[in-house]
């Protein structure tokens, strides 16, 4: 599982160079049943190495990606960008793909998935007005995000909501896909025509790929991605 790292005031010092995870991120996967090693990021020419001998791969939220990483010019919307992380998920995910390791990829990990694979983000998708609004300043407000999704019947995604195609998801993102990336197609869709999930051409590449947070609505019915991830595509 793939971690943040933070400059955070510690016991030793008001300003710790930590790697960080939310804990509902590990507590989810394990209430599934699976076991957790958690990642610090890693020289990109060491990915597959890093990732030999471990039965899949979760990369979780996080700040945004370098525009650059996808040959688009910064509009000064991006947020806490850091060129050591852009490294690491980006080398992590393409090497994920190419090694078949069961991949599931949220946030921030389903963009870098997009922009690893050679596909585009939107920097900055939220409205005032829109579906997708802009992101509060109130904890309380950003974790209270809702909104409808529709799912392809035939993905993999529906399969682990045991066949539901229609779900409501969390909305703590300000940035989606754009262009999806070659040998992917989207298979989720917000009403305002927002990618909200991407899977592999290759049905039977085992990757699960998805633009909300599941880990912080398990209680709502999410926890089920995490069973099918741990049960149906890394002890498959």
């Amino acid at each position: 599982m793939t971690t943040w790292r933070r400059t955070m005031p510690t016991f030793l010092d008001e300003r710790t160079d930590l790697y960080t995870l939310g804990t509902e991120y590990p507590a989810a996967v394990q209430a599934a049943g699976g076991l957790v090693f958690m990642l610090p990021q890693h020289d990109p020419g060491d990915a597959h190495q890093v990732l030999h001998g471990f039965d899949g791969l979760v990369m979780v939220g996080g700040d945004d990606i370098d525009p650059a990483r996808y040959g688009a010019v910064d509009d000064g919307s991006n947020k806490g960008v850091s060129a050591s992380a852009d490294d690491s998920d980006l080398a992590i995910a393409r090497a994920a793909v190419e090694l078949g390791l069961p991949l599931f990829a949220i946030c921030r990990g389903c963009q870098a998935l997009t922009v690893a694979m050679g596909g585009t983000l939107f920097q900055d998708m939220t409205a005032a007005t829109g579906l997708h609004r802009p992101i509060s300043q109130t904890p309380a407000e950003v974790l209270a995000e809702r909104h409808p999704i529709d799912i392809d019947g035939s993905s993999r995604l529906a399969k682990a909501y045991r066949g539901s195609i229609r779900r409501i998801v969390n909305s703590i993102h300000h940035q989606a896909i754009d262009t999806v990336p070659p040998g992917f197609h989207a298979v989720a869709w917000a009403d305002d025509a927002t990618i909200e999930a991407i899977e592999p051409d290759d049905a039977d590449s085992p990757i699960l790929a998805v633009q909300w947070h599941p880990e912080k609505i398990v209680g709502e019915g999410d926890h089920v991605l995490f069973e099918y991830f741990v049960n149906e595509m890394v002890r498959r």
